[in-house]
């Protein structure tokens, strides 16, 4: 039987009450790991009962089979009279989030980082007339503390600062978790620690349940050393180096800039982090999914560590991936499911 999806809308200033359910003529919404994800609904434009949609004020919630599978606000409408079409396009909450900024100082000291990622978004919420629907009530901890200030004169990006802590060696995972508390949607912030993936018994395989696939194997961002350069100017500037040993490509040098970190411990740790993303080419797929055959959709996520299979001509795959995407499409009453896979060891510690 076809999942059964619905398009539901409510406005920024009560984000959790419905106002009312678009009609679906067509739909597509993406769940990520520790990144942002978009979601767009396509209805008739002349829908009976639905009420003006307004960009930047209206939020939008998409069901599967009852279970909250998106939330998001609305950044752009678009239509066609025409073609009697209207399509609404969304970004989940960390896109609100990246559209905020750190107006007054926040200083943590040797805290655990998930501590400081969840006061960032407490710091978010407080402020007047927040969209404050991003819960915080997560009490585990990584066992990684950390110093770091966000000073009120660098109006860091909230979203960036939160994508920033996570992306080091032993960094963390985040999601925004949708679920239902009664009819009232809620969206919490759940953080995993550390950030190398879940491991699950998955398999994925070009011969069972992957329908079609593409790859690319890519060594354009190949680096076997990388610098990173902290605050400061001239021959004061923080420099943290992390190199490959012994790797079986020749010398490659990469550069990177986190001019607003000013410990040499937390810039050791993006130079660590960005040398494991680097230090080998990363083969990517996409692939289409069966939805009507293990694993079911729902048993996996984004962030999942899977077996992937592939083997035809040239193109030989076997062995640990990592989902990074899930982007799911309906139209005609018919589903569709494609994954966005990276080598799992890519996502190691160094």
């Amino acid at each position: 039987m076809p999942a059964q999806f619905r398009a539901l809308i409510a406005t920024v200033t009560a984000p959790t009450v419905f106002l009312a359910e678009l009609p679906i003529t067509g739909l597509q919404y993406q769940t990520a790991i520790s990144a942002p994800a978009t979601a767009t609904v396509e209805m008739p434009l002349d829908a009976p009962g639905v009420p003006t949609i307004a960009a930047g004020s209206t939020v939008l919630w998409i069901e599967r089979n009852d279970a909250l599978v998106f939330g998001g606000v609305i950044w752009a409408v678009a239509g066609d009279a025409g073609q009697n079409t209207a399509i609404v396009s969304a970004g989940d909450f960390l896109t609100y989030l990246q559209r905020r900024t750190i107006r007054a100082t926040q200083t943590f000291t040797n805290a655990d980082q998930l501590d400081v990622a969840r006061a960032i978004v407490d710091y978010a919420n407080a402020v007047p007339d927040a969209l404050n629907i991003i819960g915080t009530a997560g009490t585990n901890t990584s066992g990684v503390n950390i110093s770091r200030t966000f000073p009120y004169w660098e109006r860091k990006n909230v979203g960036a600062a939160i994508e920033q802590l996570a992306d080091v060696n032993n960094g963390f995972d985040f999601v925004l978790e949708l679920t239902y508390q009664g009819n009232t949607p809620t969206v919490e912030l759940v953080l995993t620690s550390p950030n190398t993936g879940n491991p699950t018994d998955h398999v994925f395989d070009l011969q069972a349940n992957i329908e079609t696939l593409s790859f690319t194997a890519d060594a354009t961002q190949l680096a076997t050393q990388v610098d990173a350069l902290g605050s400061g100017e001239g021959p004061d500037k923080l420099v943290a180096t992390a190199t490959q040993a012994s790797s079986a490509y020749a010398l490659t040098q990469s550069t990177i800039a986190f001019s607003d970190i000013a410990g040499a411990t937390l810039l050791g740790t993006h130079a660590d982090r960005q040398l494991a993303l680097r230090r080998a080419p990363i083969t990517a797929v996409s692939a289409v999914i069966r939805p009507d055959v293990d694993p079911l959709p729902g048993t996996y996520a984004a962030g999942d560590i899977v077996e992937l299979r592939a083997k035809r001509g040239i193109l030989d795959i076997a062995g640990d991936f990592r989902i990074t995407t899930l982007s799911t499409a309906f139209a005609n009453n018919q589903e569709q499911i494609t994954a966005t896979f990276a080598e799992a060891a890519a996502f190691g510690t160094i």
